[in-house]
């Protein structure tokens, strides 16, 4: 099957951009661990100046992982997860544009030797998300799948979420990053080839996204981190007619349908979670200090005692029906931190 007329335009807009880009994407710093921010400073020049993402964010206890990168680009976040996963894990990163792999490919040896491995743990392929299904990947292969600043470029999303709950283990985490609309685009410049280019017509509205992926198996999503997005140039702004824009992170995972269901529990985090010795940030909404209980419903409760991170946490009755948040709204998350001077800086331009 051919592929879709947009996403021929995509990989055009990604290959000349590759070979013209010379400028270094500002990075969501404020969100990242120290380590997290130490391992960024030290890719290779080329590949930072072709870090084109949404915002990053790192799953939990990688260590030995198995994960796959949805439209990886020229490889920056595959580099970072392959020295989290260590010498036993391995990272698949795949991306339509040709030319941001054959990058990705040539900076393979320099990561290497950064992360002081013998031989990659990683590798590169040249591959439509749509196509995601017809890979030949094994369902459950992967422990974690991530994806940053992609979707937003695809024409049928819903394709590439099945087959990434397809591929991903009963108990693992998709990590989820993109661009989100806060309305639907003018129906005239829907299939702009600039603006889904850019990122923008072809973003899912925020309230779209928790119906597709809970209808195909995933929780409901858990939002994790929110900056702005800025339309520059004024020609776009009024084409989009001055819609938002948000980068936002979510964790979804996939439940074994055969685990154990539980009801409102009080959580405690044992500690455990790499990086996070003290204080696990599950949420926006929602952060476990190590000792101290937490009382969730049977949702969230069900969900933490079946991922892989379940033994981080000891669960015990709630006294009371408390009521989770999920599923948040990034443009009032936004808004909130806006209001207490804390909104993140913007994670890029569209001009």
């Amino acid at each position: 099957m051919a592929d879709h007329p947009l996403s021929d335009v995509v990989r055009g807009f990604y290959n000349k951009l590759n070979v013209e880009t010379n400028f270094v994407c500002r990075c969501n710093e404020e969100q990242l661990t120290e380590e997290q921010k130490g391992s960024f400073a030290q890719l290779s020049e080329e590949i930072k100046k072709r870090y084109y993402g949404s915002g990053l964010n790192f799953p939990e206890n990688l260590k030995g992982k198995r994960i796959l990168d949805i439209g990886c680009g020229s490889g920056s976040f595959v580099f970072l997860l392959s020295k989290l996963v260590g010498p036993t894990g391995y990272v698949v990163g795949f991306d339509l544009t040709e030319g941001l792999i054959k990058t990705a490919q040539e900076q393979s040896a320099y990561h290497c030797k950064q992360w002081g491995y013998d031989k990659p743990n990683f590798e590169f392929r040249v591959l439509n998300a749509e196509k995601l299904d017809e890979a030949g990947f094994s369902p459950g292969e992967f422990d974690i799948i991530v994806s940053n600043g992609v979707f937003c470029l695809v024409p049928d999303k819903e394709r590439v979420f099945r087959a990434a709950f397809s591929l991903l283990k009963p108990g693992g985490q998709f990590y989820l990053n993109d661009v989100y609309a806060e309305k639907d685009p003018p129906e005239k410049y829907k299939n702009n080839e600039t603006l889904w280019s850019l990122g923008t017509t072809g973003s899912m509205r925020w309230d779209t996204l928790c119906p597709v992926v809970t209808s195909i198996g995933f929780t409901t999503p858990y939002l994790t981190c929110a900056a702005p997005m800025r339309v520059e140039k004024e020609e776009y702004r009024k084409m989009l007619e001055n819609a938002r824009y948000s980068c936002a992170g979510w964790r979804l995972f996939k439940l074994d349908p055969k685990a154990a269901k539980k009801g409102a529990s009080l959580v405690t985090y044992k500690g455990g979670i790499t990086d996070y010795p003290d204080a696990f940030p599950w949420d926006v909404d929602l952060t476990f200090k190590k000792g101290e209980g937490v009382e969730v419903d049977a949702e969230l409760a069900t969900t933490l005692s079946s991922i892989y991170l379940s033994d981080c946490f000891t669960f015990q009755p709630a006294s009371g029906q408390p009521a989770t948040r999920r599923n948040q709204n990034p443009f009032q998350h936004m808004d909130k931190l806006a209001a207490e001077g804390k909104l993140p800086e913007i994670i890029y331009d569209v001009h």
